[in-house]
């Protein structure tokens, strides 16, 4: 029966009652990606089911955020502190922790088609429940699941006497569209139900993602039971992820558009961006430092070497907190208009925004992104927003921002005049010599993560004039405490296929694939390999035939070692320059300082040879006085009581005397 939106209710169990009652017990929900999931609702949806067989709940969404689940020992003593400080206050999402632990009951299934990255390599059941697909087709797949019920975190309107919006805010991506839809083939016999849990610690952005709380049929209030948002902590960034991050920082165009991804290579590009912005000097040394044009002059001709005088414009699926960095730094400058007349006019520089009174130009935007998800030092910049800065962000519909079909914010030539000399920036895990990518899965069929929005972005790259993909890529990755390159002759699985193939950067420099026969591609690969395994990679081209027989490696490939990398940045380093954390970090320095040396014991420890060698040295030489005692302290070994808090101190001792030497030495990447 047709009923009256919005029904407001101030309890999660009214809440699920009113659902119940609306649509019956047969529930497909949808939930949005990452941190628009509403924990208090889908907590107590989710225990209902459990107590209730009759119900039958299917939960379709991606990347349901966890805290980690430290093993015991030394990884439990270091992080139990830190993930209490960070999460003890947030709700703990009940259906994700117990998928993780195999305990889901038979009345409910839970299908993702994004994983956190590796948390369900060896479950059977979640790879068996993935749903694969693109961002852009994510809609169309979750309406043919049957979807009847969506529940989504909401801001209520900043202005307390403001009652009738209620903002998206960090997840328009797929609801605005899917609400709409839902909407429209909503009928008596097939009730939907649209499900608001506000919560004032998310903040409140306008434009596309406020929509009338008309929109929704339950809006669950209680400023009591407001929890802090999920947060996602600052990654370190590596001396080799740093010069990924420079490497790719010079092909991005002033006046251009980019895009992001998550993790430490996004992070480690947006530190080079701005170091290129506000401390050119710097920047160019180290540019000249590497020759970088003459070795690869694609960056000639794609990038530039100035600072962003005209500044850029972002257009990410992902708003990810290195954005804001950019807004503050000067450099998210370059506004866009949801007119394609007046863009275009822009761009030819008939119209100069600057000098003009055409009332268009006041609803510029310096950024479209889809959804947003960070540490909490992001969101916090993003509440301090004032209201003029937070109305040039635009958070709006995936569909919108990650292709270049018609949509009703705006039509194929309004996206194509926005996005001028686009730079799509996405990692990967691997990399044929083909120029295949692999981001998600391994060639046995199991997911690492999910496609996400790699694909729109790298075939919409090929499609826009003077646009590009950059897939950023570590060289090598460790296995069994030894390196494996990740550039490799070919793999049976792949994100990216090789005919979009394009731009790849790794620590040792760029290689332009696009439009290159299969030997040159195989060439630049090679060239920017780490030099252990450019032999192996050569061989194989050669036996393949892609490669002339008698071609020989030359000399200066050689120097694509990880001592190059730190040589190339010592000089920098020491000046203050490409920090570890140029963003800050939720670690003390005590923290930081331990977590080194537990990374450099996780190394060491990873083969059995190394593991009886450091368990012989911990025994023989792992006693200390006090010059570790309030690191010691911090892990709770000051004292001891029993073997096992004996043997942890004094294996905690010897990695942090093995980062001190290496510190000394200046060598602290070697394991």
């Amino acid at each position: 029966m047709p009923h009256e939106r919005p029904q407001r209710v101030s309890t999660v169990n009214d809440c699920v009652d009113q659902l119940l009652q609306r649509v019956g017990k047969k529930i497909t929900l949808g939930l949005p990606l990452g941190l628009g999931k509403p924990l208090l609702f889908t907590n107590a949806l989710y225990q209902r089911a459990k107590a209730d067989p009759s119900i039958e709940l299917h939960i379709v969404t991606a990347l349901s955020l966890l805290p980690p689940a430290p093993s015991a020992g030394l990884e439990a003593r270091f992080m139990t502190p830190i993930i209490e400080r960070l999460y003890g206050a947030v709700p703990e999402l009940d259906y994700a922790r117990d998928v993780l632990n195999h305990d889901l009951p038979d009345n409910v299934k839970v299908s993702e088609f994004f994983f956190q990255v590796g948390s369900f390599l060896h479950h059977s059941e979640q790879q068996q429940h993935y749903i694969c697909t693109n961002y852009t087709h994510a809609m169309r797949d979750l309406l043919a699941l049957g979807i009847n019920v969506i529940a989504q975190l909401v801001a209520p309107d900043d202005n307390p006497r403001a009652t009738q919006q209620l903002s998206l805010s960090c997840n328009p991506d797929l609801s605005l569209d899917l609400f709409r839809h839902l909407r429209a083939a909503e009928t008596v016999d097939q009730p939907i139900a649209l499900i608001a849990e506000c919560n004032p610690n998310l903040p409140f952005f306008g434009r596309d993602a406020a929509v009338p709380a008309s929109t929704f049929d339950l809006i669950l209030q209680n400023e009591a039971s407001d929890y802090p948002l999920f947060a996602v902590p600052q990654e370190e960034i590596s001396p080799a992820d740093h010069l990924i991050g420079f490497y790719a920082s010079s092909l991005i165009k002033d006046g251009g558009t980019l895009q992001v991804g998550i993790g430490s290579l996004g992070a480690a590009l947006v530190y080079s961006i701005c170091l290129r912005h506000q401390h050119n000097a710097n920047w160019r040394e180290l540019y000249q430092a590497l020759d970088l044009a003459k070795h690869f002059p694609i960056a000639t001709t794609a990038g530039g070497t100035e600072p962003f005088t005209k500044g850029l414009y972002g257009c990410s699926e992902m708003m990810v907190d290195g954005f804001i960095y950019l807004l503050e730094a000067g450099i998210l400058t370059r506004n866009v208009y949801p007119d394609a007349e007046l863009q275009e006019k822009i761009n030819a520089g008939v119209i100069d925004p600057e000098h003009s009174d055409d009332e268009r130009l006041q609803q510029g935007t310096v950024m479209h992104g889809g959804f947003y998800l960070g540490p909490n030092a992001f969101y916090e910049k993003l509440r301090q927003l004032s209201p003029q800065q937070r109305d040039r962000i635009c958070m709006s519909s995936v569909n919108y921002i990650n292709d270049l079909t018609n949509h009703r914010f705006g039509d194929q030539r309004l996206k194509v005049a926005q996005r001028v000399s686009g730079r799509f920036i996405n990692s990967a895990i691997q990399c044929t010599l083909s120029g295949a990518v692999v981001s998600d899965g391994l060639d046995d069929g199991r997911v690492l993560s999910g496609v996400g929005g790699q694909y729109n972005f790298v075939a919409m790259a090929h499609e826009l004039p003077d646009a590009r993909s950059i897939i950023t890529l570590r060289s090598t990755r460790t296995s069994g405490g030894k390196a494996k390159s990740t550039i490799v002759f070919s793999y049976g699985h792949c994100t990216i296929p090789r005919h979009l193939r394009d731009i790849v950067v790794t620590e040792y420099g760029i290689a332009d694939l696009r439009g290159k026969s299969d030997e040159e591609v195989y060439l630049a690969l090679i060239r920017i390999a780490d030099a252990r395994f450019q032999p192996e990679l050569l061989e194989e081209a050669k036996k393949a035939g892609k490669i002339a027989a008698d071609f020989c490696l030359p000399e200066a490939w050689q120097n694509n070692t990880p001592a190059a990398i730190e040589r190339a940045l010592q000089q920098f380093q020491k000046q203050g320059l490409f920090p570890a954390f140029p963003f800050g970090t939720e670690l003390s320095d005590d923290e930081i300082e331990l977590k080194q040396a537990l990374e450099q014991l996780e190394q060491r420890t990873s083969t059995l040879p190394g593991k009886l060698c450091t368990l012989f040295k911990a025994v023989l030489f792992g006693s200390s006085h006090n010059e570790y005692s309030e690191l010691l302290e911090r892990m709770e070994l000051q004292q001891t009581q029993g073997l096992k808090a004996w043997l942890d101190r004094r294996l905690l001792v010897v990695a942090l005397k093995r980062a001190v030497a290496l510190k000394q030495a200046g060598d602290s990447s070697r394991p």
